[in-house]
Formats: C-alpha cells, sequence, structure tokens
C-alpha cells in the first residue's frame, strides 16, 4: 500500500515588508502521493569540513578532543556518535573533498565557535544528518534515497528550525544560517533541486538581511560555498543563480603571473568576442598561479581567489543570456562553467547536472563541423573537461569526437596532459579524475 510522501521545504516571504516572529522564514509541508519519502537534504563535506582546520591534530587526538564534548539533545548514543567521528576522521584525512583546501587558506570555525554549534540542537541534527548521508552514499548497495537514520535527524533539524524562525531576528543567528546551508547542500546531493532551490532563496534572503556582498565579503569560506551550490543548482536545472555579481567588468581581472608563461599557452582566436577572451584569459592566469604557488607550498590568498571566482562565475554565466552565443564559443563557455564545479567535491556523490549536459549535447551538435577545425589542444581540454565533470565517456557524440582526434594524440597520459595544461588545468586537482576519464575513454573506443 503507497504510503504518504513528505516534502519538506523552507520558505522565505518578504523580510524587509514583513519582519513580524514566525513571518520573517517560515516552513512549509508539502504532501504529495507516491512511495518513499522526499527530503530536503544537504552535501555532506562542507557540513563536517571545518573541523579539519582545528591545527596539527591526529585523528586520534581529534576523536579524543571531540568525546569531551557535550552534545545537545537526545539520540546521540554511542553508534552516533561513532559514526560522527568517523565522518570526522574522514573529512580530516580526504582533503580532496574541498580540493582547494589544499592551498587556498580559507576562514574555518575555530574550534571554540564550533563547540558552541555542537551545544546547538538544530545544527547538531544537520551534522549528523550529513554525516548519516555521507554512510549512505558510501553503501555498496544505495538504492539512491536517505537511510533511517538520516531521515531521523532530518525529521528533527526541521522541526527545530520551525521553532528558530518564530524569532522576528532569526537572520541574525548563525547557527540558522549554518544549518539552512547545510539542508540545501544535502538536498543537491540528493538530487531534490525543487527542495534545494527553496533553501537558496532562504540562504539569499538571509544573506540580504546580514548586507549581502558586504557581508559575505569578510567570510570567503561562506561565499565560495554559497557559489557553488549557486553554480551546481544552475547546471543541474537551468535556473537562475541568486548570487551573480551585479556590478560585472567584462574587462579581465587578472595579470600575467609572475612566472615564465608556457611558449605553446593557447590563445583564442581573435574571431571570439573579446568578453570570452577575457575570461578565458582569466582562467588561464588563474590555472598557471595555482599550479606554480602549489609547487611551492604558497596558499592562495581565500578573499582574493573568491573575488576571481565569483568573477568568472558571474560573468560566464551573464555571457549566456546575450544574444550571441556563436556555436564553439557557446561550447567553450559551457565547458568552463563545468571546469568551475571542480572547485567543490560532495564526499562519495558525483551530482548529476542534467541541464547543462542536455545543453553540451546540442552545443556539439551546432558546432560539430567548425569544432573539427579548431587547435587540437583545446579539442582535447573541452572533451576530457566534459568527460570528468559530468558527461562520462558513453554519449555516442563523445565517443564519435573523441574518435576523431584519436589518432592526433600521442596514446599515453603525459601527452595529453600537455594538452590539457596548454588550455587550462589545475594539476592538484584534475589529474587524477582527468587521467581516470582518459583510460575510460582509450578503452571505450578501442573496445
Amino acid at each position: 500500500m503507497a504510503t504518504p510522501a513528505t516534502t519538506f521545504e523552507f520558505v522565505v516571504s518578504d523580510p524587509l515588508t514583513n519582519l513580524k516572529p514566525g513571518k520573517s522564514l517560515q516552513i512549509r509541508r508539502h504532501c504529495m502521493q507516491g512511495r518513499g519519502e522526499k527530503v530536503s537534504l544537504a552535501p555532506v563535506s562542507d557540513v563536517i569540513k571545518p573541523i579539519a582546520s582545528f591545527g596539527a591534530l591526529s585523528p586520534e587526538s581529534l576523536m579524543g578532543d571531540l568525546a569531551l564534548i557535550s552534545f545537545a539533545g537526545p539520540g546521540i548514543d554511542p553508534s552516533t556518535r561513532t559514526i560522527l567521528f568517523r565522518a570526522f576522521a574522514y573529512s580530516f584525512a580526504n582533503q580532496a573533498m574541498s580540493p582547494l583546501d589544499r592551498f587556498v587558506d580559507f576562514d574555518c570555525l575555530d574550534p571554540s565557535s564550533f563547540e558552541s554549534f555542537l551545544s546547538d540542537e538544530a545544527f547538531l541534527h544537520s551534522m549528523m544528518c550529513a554525516s548519516f548521508a555521507i554512510n549512505d552514499f558510501q553503501t555498496t548497495k544505495w538504492n539512491g534515497r536517505p537511510g533511517p537514520k538520516t531521515l531521523f535527524h532530518l525529521r528533527n533539524v526541521l522541526s527545530l528550525l520551525r521553532e528558530k524562525l518564530r524569532d522576528e531576528n532569526v537572520h541574525q543567528d548563525d547557527s540558522v544560517l549554518q544549518v539552512v546551508l547545510n539542508l540545501a547542500l544535502l538536498a543537491g546531493a540528493f538530487g531534490e533541486w525543487p527542495a534545494a532551490g527553496t533553501h537558496f532563496k532562504g540562504l539569499h534572503k538571509i544573506i540580504k538581511l546580514r548586507g549581502h556582498l558586504e557581508f559575505l565579503r569578510d567570510k570567503p569560506k561562506l561565499h565560495f560555498k554559497l557559489d557553488r551550490i549557486d553554480l551546481a543548482r544552475s547546471l543541474a536545472t537551468g535556473n537562475r543563480a541568486l548570487f551573480l555579481d551585479p556590478a560585472v567588468s567584462w574587462d579581465p581581472i587578472i595579470p600575467a603571473p609572475n612566472v615564465t608563461l608556457p611558449q605553446d599557452l593557447y590563445k583564442p582566436p581573435s574571431g571570439w568576442q573579446p568578453r570570452l577572451v577575457h575570461i578565458f584569459r582569466d582562467f588561464q592566469y588563474l590555472c598557471l598561479g595555482i599550479n606554480n604557488d602549489a609547487l611551492e607550498r604558497l596558499p592562495h590568498n581565500a578573499t582574493y581567489l573568491q573575488s576571481i571566482l565569483t568573477s568568472l562565475q558571474s560573468r560566464l554565466l551573464h555571457l549566456g543570456g546575450l544574444p550571441v552565443d556563436p556555436p564553439v564559443e557557446r561550447l567553450v563557455r559551457l565547458t568552463m562553467l563545468c571546469f568551475l564545479t571542480t572547485t567543490s567535491k560532495v564526499a562519495g556523490r558525483k551530482l548529476p547536472y542534467d541541464w547543462v549536459l542536455r545543453q553540451l549535447d546540442d552545443a556539439y551538435a551546432m558546432a560539430a563541423d567548425r569544432f573539427e577545425k579548431e587547435d587540437i589542444c583545446l579539442r582535447v581540454w573541452v572533451l576530457i573537461t566534459i568527460a570528468f565533470t559530468v558527461a562520462g565517456v558513453e554519449k555516442e557524440w563523445f565517443k564519435e569526437a573523441w574518435g576523431k582526434i584519436q589518432s592526433e594524440v600521442d596514446q599515453d597520459w603525459a601527452s595529453v596532459k600537455k594538452y590539457l595544461m596548454r588550455v587550462m588545468w589545475i594539476e592538484a586537482i584534475h589529474d587524477g579524475p582527468g587521467e581516470a576519464v582518459w583510460r575510460d575513454l582509450e578503452r571505450t573506443i578501442s573496445s
């Protein structure tokens, strides 16, 4: 017998005109018919990541410190503590969940702030929801739905959040901002984009009340998360991004890095739109700078880097709304948006970007004849980037496109990587997935 399915969504009325208690921010519950439960959940790496900033701690000492923390609320039994601590240790050991954290000096929660958040029951349950979601994702026979313990903590989060939202000054509560951010992230991780969008609109209202971009300027890690969710939501659904920089300058923003530029660095054709050329060149200089700093173990300034990422993302998304979008340039623009998604990652989960994948299918069909005449390094970069970010290697047009250039490319990864480095490539982030997808391509084409 079918049971009612439940979707929980976070809904915001206009707080500028309606700041009465219980009205400024609301939770709405929708009932739907069907099997199972639909929920609003959130990505996991960002929820548990702040623990990694406690300093030069081993996982063992970290566990010991966490064991002394007094947790809010009932239901945090020994087995629950164990899985939470495992999630913290996983985050501590696996820096690749947030690839840029390896060489960017992001702001993080200090231990006292983190402990104060753990004393907040709603935040604690959102953490537990995320921790059990990691467990769900890594289950061998995962059915794509949240498990019972994930749902248990989700229901607690939503119930406690309802209580908090009765406060007319709730937008000033940092724990509420973190809880709603966690819910938006997990909703996206489970593919619940309508619910994620509703949470995200609530976040947008909260951030606007806190000062919007001025508020975010001093919080680059928060701004980074919001931009990445915004981009993921846009590429998955086609919905307009909410955190676009309204004062977009189309001029290049990154000077040439203080390194000798590769002599064979790819130069966009003179016929491309200048706006796209400037974005493309900014991307190239950013990648060259990060690669050089990573070699010298120099941390990137988080505020500066986030301002660059915001500019690149905003300009690319604004460019897509302009009437002139030639086929090859459109294909390159969409590929750069996919390239941006690699700056964040959900533990154990590859997000499905359905909308942009359809756009890429169409863009390649329109650009195919012209694309074959482009420089080999650009063609290799477009196909490899699309494959490891959103598409895989099974689409027929993709296999056909790679088959056409296979004879022009030496059959070893080092040679392929040289082409990628000529365009744009962050070695610490892209080498692993890039080589893996290239090997998949070679097997697929030869079979």
